[in-house]
């Protein structure tokens, strides 16, 4: 009885090492990808703030239209936004490619703490496997 124990003991941890391994397996993959292609992957776009129009002489932002910009002259803001233009498509470029290292070195942290539990997961796996062997063939030998 004791070794029967013993075997589904060693056998349970094994099946939820195999279940870490595919797991974090997975999440593995998935950094490599994202690591590989950020541009691509990058889901998480920072708000840049909308252009503000202008309709019969009243400033709306696209988000809020019913809502006007009061003391804002129209002719103003279009002629700021002209001005800003090259300014904003530089600081917006310059952003990305920022957005784009940092999501490169988050990807490959996460494939490095990935690794490290898919290594433990698989000296847990081997150690438990052996266990589980050495308890089968002591009871059928009984």
């Amino acid at each position: 009885m004791n070794k029967q124990l013993l075997e589904v003991y060693a056998l349970s941890v094994c099946f939820v090492s195999i279940g870490c391994l595919s797991i974090f397996a997975g999440i593995f993959l998935y950094s490599l990808v994202e690591a590989s292609f950020p541009s691509t992957m990058n889901s998480s776009r920072m708000y840049h703030p909308p252009p503000i129009f202008s309709h019969n002489g009243v400033v709306t932002s696209p988000i809020l239209a019913e809502q006007s910009l009061s003391g804002i002259s129209s002719a103003g803001v279009i002629a700021g936004n002209a001005e800003n233009s090259h300014q904003r498509q530089a600081s917006q470029k310059q952003f990305e490619e920022r957005a784009e290292k940092q999501m490169k070195t988050a990807s490959i942290m996460s494939m490095v703490r990935s690794a490290i539990i898919v290594l433990i997961a698989s000296i847990v796996f081997a150690f438990h496997w052996r266990i589980a062997k050495q308890a089968r063939s002591s009871k059928a030998s009984e």
